[in-house]
């Protein structure tokens, strides 16, 4: 599988799943844009899927049958690349997204976006 052909099955679905390590994997929305992976944190739990990520970058992220495995990591561009995700999660989710960003702490959850990079493709 390309980049591109993930990029086009992550764009075909608005529900995806991930897990890290050997947790079970849970539902998220993963958003693609050029040829790059992201999730963001909704729920700021202390045991949460971000905080194992940060503890170790090793999991799977999961778009109906198919699994890529993945290190999952703080873009160290994240200022730059923000709005670009912002714009992939409006295209994805609709009018689901602005309805959504009126109830959180939009900085907040920007600064939880981890990036999944495919390992093997």
């Amino acid at each position: 599988m390309t980049i591109q052909e993930l990029e086009k099955l992550v764009q075909s679905q608005k529900v995806h799943q991930i897990r890290c390590g050997d947790h079970r994997f849970i539902d998220i929305t993963i958003v693609a844009t050029e040829g790059r992976f992201f999730v963001r944190q909704y729920k700021f739990g202390k045991k949460s899927w971000y905080h194992a990520f940060l503890a170790n970058p090793d999991g799977q992220m999961k778009i109906g049958d198919t699994i890529i495995d993945i290190d999952g990591v703080k873009p160290e561009d994240l200022d730059e690349v923000n709005p670009k995700i912002n714009k992939a999660f409006r295209k994805l989710l609709g009018l689901i997204y602005p309805a959504m960003r009126l109830t959180f702490d939009t900085e907040k959850h920007e600064a939880s976006t981890l990036e999944l990079i495919p390992k093997k493709i």
